[in-house]
Formats: structure tokens, sequence, C-alpha cells
């Protein structure tokens, strides 16, 4: 659990190449990782943000409401979907120009890598297209199993030696694919 926590740190401070590895380990629950992460930011920012309000208020922790016209759940609820919305467009300048300098540029690096997470991983499923449509399924299920052969071997009614072959000339097509379209994206961006 340890390694899934840190996911987003670790994926920024990785190379192209430690990256694929990141996206083959956790091939199976990448993109709910990420989006869990995202959740997390959002309420991290939420937090952030109400306790700047009321560090700005003077706030004792007593709060008086002034009218009945608030509806304070409603703005809660915007508030959340507005967070979210700028997380997911990678727009947060808006959101948390209320916060410090540096909480700003820690929520935008976080978001920039999420972004870069979510493509990397596209392109990782794309990479399979240049495998035939049952090596594809095949290196896929291998992933999904934690790398175990033993029981896809038995299910492709082959030698676990011969699968393991198999998956290793696939996985390198697979990551050689990967590597190329990821050094030339970072290439440009000016990334790792």
């Amino acid at each position: 659990m340890k390694d899934e926590a840190n996911i987003v740190k670790q994926y920024a401070d990785s190379d192209v190449g430690e990256r694929i590895e990141l996206l083959i380990k956790h091939y199976p629950n990448f993109i709910r990782l990420v989006e869990g992460y995202e959740q997390s930011l959002s309420f991290i920012i939420k937090q952030e943000k109400e306790s700047k309000r009321r560090s700005a208020l003077g706030e004792l922790g007593v709060r008086v409401q002034t009218s009945n016209i608030s509806d304070p759940t409603a703005r809660e609820a915007i508030d959340n979907i507005m967070i979210m919305q700028a997380i997911q467009s990678g727009e947060l300048s808006e959101i948390i120009s209320d916060l410090d300098a540096d909480t700003a540029r820690l929520h935008e690096s976080e978001v920039r890598t999420i972004r870069n997470m979510k493509e990397d991983y596209s392109i990782f499923q794309n990479s399979f297209f240049y495998l035939d449509p049952d090596a594809a399924e095949t290196l896929k299920k291998y992933f999904l199993c934690g790398h175990r052969t033993e029981q896809l071997a038995y299910d492709l009614n082959i030698k676990p030696e011969a699968l393991k072959m198999q998956m290793y000339r696939l996985k390198k097509v697979v990551i050689d694919q990967t590597a190329n379209i990821l050094v030339r994206k970072y290439q440009f961006e000016g990334g790792k």
C-alpha cells in the first residue's frame, strides 16, 4: 500500500524507464490509483482553502450564521465540483489563487503529473496495437495476473517456460514502443 500512496510523487521523480515500470507494476489498478489521488487532492485543496478562509476571518471555531439565505450544503457541493473540474482540466490557477505560492506550485505540479500519468497510460495501452490481437490479450492477462505464469500457462495450454519467453518478447515490444513515444513526448515538454 505504501507504493500506491506515493505513486504520483514516484511518477514525478521517475525517468521514462521507471515510469514504464510503474505502469506495468500497477497495471491492473493504475487508473484507479490516479483517480483516487485526484479525489484526495481535491479534499486537500478544499481543506487548505477552508483553513485559509477561516484564518482570514479570524475564526475561533464558532460559526455564527448571519443570514437565512445561505445554503452551506449547496455551496460545499459547488466548491467540490469546481475543485475536481479544475484538477481534471489542469486549470487550477483560479481555484488555488488564495493559497500560498509554494502550496499552489505543489498542487500545479501534482496536477501536471496526474495528466502525464493518464496520457502515458493511454500511450502504454496503445502500444499493445503493435502486437497481434491474441498476443496483446495474453500480455494483458499476464499483467493483470501479476506476472504469475502458472495459471495463465495452464489456461493457454502451454508450458510455463514457453509462456515466460513469449511474455518477455511481447513485453519488450510494448516497452520499447512506449519508451520511444514517451521519450519524444517528454523531450518536447522538457520533463523527464
